[in-house]
């Protein structure tokens, strides 16, 4: 009996993979190339910054950014950095705010990469904008119901704290 349920279980989880796949999205879904979307979302966030008489900084990533107050004794960020911010999200389509935090700590290698990009331009101290494409975002799929699929979005962040370790426990920056 024993070896039956044994067999059984180990034919199910042969299975899986097939039933896993026959519950996703066709293959034949229109999912547009990366970097066709990134250009057309960079000539939608440009065309954005001209139309408000915006002139920012440009990252070949396709991050444009803006900052607004320049600390020159802060601490430099870097992708290993823990960091404490305030910081809003809004969609750049119709400037909806989608999500908004104050003294948020958070390790940067595990954000968004547009923020993985744009924060490191920072100091702390500093507060800047953030103009990033929707797939340095949430990309296609986007993040329902706040973020629609190929959401360009803009983040106005102030960096209050820089450190070097992420507590868990109590969510802060050491």
């Amino acid at each position: 009996m024993k070896i039956r349920f044994i067999k059984v279980i180990i034919g199910t989880l042969a299975l899986l993979p097939f039933i896993v796949a026959s519950c996703m999205k066709s293959d034949t879904e229109d999912i547009p190339d990366f970097n066709a979307q990134l250009q057309a979302d960079i000539a939608i966030i440009d065309n954005y910054l001209a139309a408000h008489n915006i002139t920012a900084f440009q990252d070949a990533s396709g991050v444009r950014y803006v900052i607004h107050r320049d600390s020159v004794n802060g601490k430099r960020i870097t992708i290993d950095s823990c960091v404490t911010a305030t910081y809003s999200g809004r969609l750049l389509s119709n400037g909806v705010e989608f999500d908004n935090g104050t003294n948020i700590s958070f390790p940067l290698n595990g954000v968004i990469h547009g923020w993985k990009i744009g924060i490191p331009f920072l100091k702390e101290g500093e507060s800047a904008t953030l103009y990033i494409p929707s797939g340095l975002a949430y990309g296609y799929y986007g993040y329902p119901p706040e973020i629609p699929g190929n959401a360009n979005l803009i983040f106005d962040v102030t960096v209050n704290k820089v450190g070097t370790t992420y507590n868990p426990s109590d969510r802060s920056c050491n």
